[in-house]
């Protein structure tokens, strides 16, 4: 702010308002009823100068505009480098004219939650802050602050497991189900296909490429797919479209074949897809798609999703469709995005920082999800046909620019319901990541929202000041405890 007004005193009281509401006693004194903290207020005198009263006047419109904010907005002070306010400014501010170029006035600052934050997190991992126990994994926290911090917790599983109990002295909370075994026959998920991460790469050089089935079949993929890295991530790309032909749309494509199951079956009729894409373009005169299809054990489509940029426009589109049973296919819902990617990314769900997509299928029954919402479908002429393959595909439309962005950077492919004599089916699988955030009460499986896990009856985690321990249990069959971190702000009343 210096730029507006030099700071010649910041006046924080010690701690925040409080209100004790109380009765009358029988005899003597009074009973407690309420004792409530309220907010913070901080008080910043300045003295604002300029060379003449035009610039003055300028001046003080400008620091008005930057004042002018509906929601409290992060503040920082120079002796407190280490601690970040969240507040906005209350009452009008009304300066003292000492001449027409120098002036004196008060600014007032309310601070809602009544604390400060630290500006970096604290850190806890399992290597140098677990106490070992057979059962449970305990951590020893530390939290300097003089308020309950909200913890990030971060689990990556090396096991499978069905359900995560996270218990200290202030709160119980669970996720999944603490009766989950795996002593009885059942039909469990296996997951087949894990090209996630830099895993990428692997996927990319074992997968056939110029063999899709797509919907229409009608790319010639004649193409080169290519890796790359952006945004530290690794990419699959449509690096050159080939000899163009008139009128016809040039690809190359990924195919996979689903791999046999643990009990020699091949082909599924449960299927769950889990991928993420990048589809940006720079400007309204580039053109492309990426298609992720499925077909079955003749070779023939049963169904998938594209991505498409088909004309000069901003306007994008995200497809599902299936086969119509007759050797053709059928488009069942379209979906419409702004594909400008992080210009405006809360409008495209396939910015660089989101475009997780999945497709989950239980014989004639697909869900699809798009931009935070799942739409479930029923599909006759896809039953009892089991899928064999699936194929990525990145084309452009003849011979027009490209979209900039245009790429996959994850796969994963699960098989729903196998039949199996150990374990029962468990949700979460070696190799899935959990974040449960108590900072938003969020919880996040491999970038999927699914707050629905969580058990009724539970209480978010908080950390107490001071030394305390957090205790994390797991499913009884897991027989190899999971990667656990913990982060979290410190807070200052």
């Amino acid at each position: 702010m210096s730029k507006f007004f030099r700071i010649t005193d910041i006046i924080r009281p010690i701690g925040n308002k409080r209100s004790v509401s109380t009765d009358n006693a029988p005899l003597l004194g009074v009973n407690i009823q309420q004792v409530k903290i309220g907010e913070k207020e901080h008080i910043i005198k300045f003295d604002i100068k300029t060379t003449n009263a035009i610039e003055m006047e300028q001046l003080k419109h400008d620091l008005a505009g930057i004042l002018n904010v509906l929601e409290p907005v992060k503040i920082t002070y120079g002796d407190e480098p280490d601690k970040y306010y969240m507040g906005l400014p209350v009452d009008e501010i009304t300066p003292e004219n000492l001449t027409r170029w120098f002036q004196r006035s008060e600014l007032k600052i309310i601070i809602p939650d009544g604390v400060a934050h630290s500006t970096t997190l604290k850190n806890f991992d399992i290597d140098t802050n677990e106490t070992s126990a057979p059962d449970r994994i305990v951590f020893n926290l530390i939290n300097t602050g003089t308020e309950p911090a909200y913890p990030i917790i971060r689990i990556k599983h090396n096991s499978e497991n069905g359900y995560i109990g996270v218990v200290n002295n202030r709160a119980a909370f669970e996720l999944g189900n603490r009766e989950e075994a795996d002593t009885e026959k059942y039909r469990d998920s296996e997951t087949l296909i894990d090209y996630r991460g830099t895993n990428i790469l692997k996927g990319f050089q074992n997968g056939t490429k110029g063999v899709a089935v797509t919907n229409d079949n009608k790319e010639r993929l004649v193409g080169t797919l290519s890796t790359t890295s952006m945004w530290g991530r690794n990419h699959i790309e449509l690096s050159n479209r080939g000899t163009v032909e008139k009128n016809r749309n040039n690809a190359q494509s990924l195919t996979w074949a689903i791999p046999v199951d643990s009990s020699g079956e091949v082909g599924s009729l449960n299927d769950y897809l889990l991928w993420r894409q990048v589809f940006m373009a720079a400007v309204a005169n580039q053109y492309g798609f990426i298609k992720v299809t499925v077909s079955d054990t003749d070779g023939n489509f049963l169904y998938g999703v594209e991505t498409y940029k088909r004309y000069q426009t901003l306007d994008c589109e995200y497809s599902f469709f299936t086969t119509d049973g007759k050797g053709g296919y059928k488009f069942i819902k379209w979906w419409y995005f702004t594909g400008t990617g992080a210009q405006v990314g809360k409008l495209d769900p396939f910015s660089a920082e989101k475009g997780w997509s999945e497709l989950k299928r239980n014989d004639d029954r697909v869900q699809v999800f798009f931009d935070g919402s799942h739409y479930d479908f029923i599909i006759p002429e896809i039953k009892d046909k089991k899928s064999a393959k699936i194929h990525i595909t990145l084309g452009a439309l003849r011979d027009w620019p490209l979209v900039s962005h245009m790429y996959v950077d994850e796969f994963m492919y699960r098989k729903d319901f196998v039949t199996k004599s150990r374990d029962i089916p468990n949700r979460y699988p070696i190799g899935s990541n959990v974040v449960i955030n108590s900072e938003d009460d969020s919880v996040y499986i491999d970038g999927i929202s699914k707050v629905s896990e969580v058990v009724d009856g539970s209480h978010w985690p908080a950390i107490p000041p001071g030394k305390s321990q957090l205790e994390l249990y797991f499913s009884r069959f897991v027989k190899k405890k999971p990667t656990v971190t913990i982060e979290f702000e410190e807070r200052w009343i």
